[in-house]
């Protein structure tokens, strides 16, 4: 089974000082990051570090998060194109768990939940 580690972040509310301006913030111009609305709130909680096919993967990926925690490095955290560099006191914990993905589910249950995706579907009012 497939494994997801996921980094859960500290929540410290963004408050912008005198100077500077929610619209500034968000200015595609003056922040190349706000183009891909990531400086938009609200920002991210948590973010997924990795999916992994083996628990012993998993567990070697907590190893890595673990060590660069002791050293109080940032966590580099790729998405797509993007890679965040999360500083280690924005960590509040990380956590691996077993996830189910739709190809790994019996084929009796993915006719199920189609089934009844379609009755809910045909019941519905606009």
């Amino acid at each position: 089974m497939p494994y997801s580690v996921m980094i859960w972040l500290v929540d410290r509310e963004h408050v912008p000082s005198g100077l500077e301006t929610r619209e500034s913030r968000h200015d595609p111009v003056l922040n190349p990051g706000a183009a891909s609305g990531v400086t938009a709130p609200p920002a991210f909680d948590r973010l997924n570090y990795g999916f992994y096919e083996t628990e012993e993967e998993a567990k070697a990926a907590l190893k890595e998060v673990s060590k660069d925690l002791e050293k109080s490095n940032p966590i580099e955290v790729r998405s797509g194109s993007r890679t965040f560099l999360i500083p280690s006191s924005r960590v509040h914990y990380v956590v691996c768990e077993e996830v189910t993905r739709p190809k790994d589910e019996p084929a009796e249950a993915r006719a199920e939940a189609r089934e009844h995706a379609h009755v809910g579907a045909a019941h519905a009012t606009v």
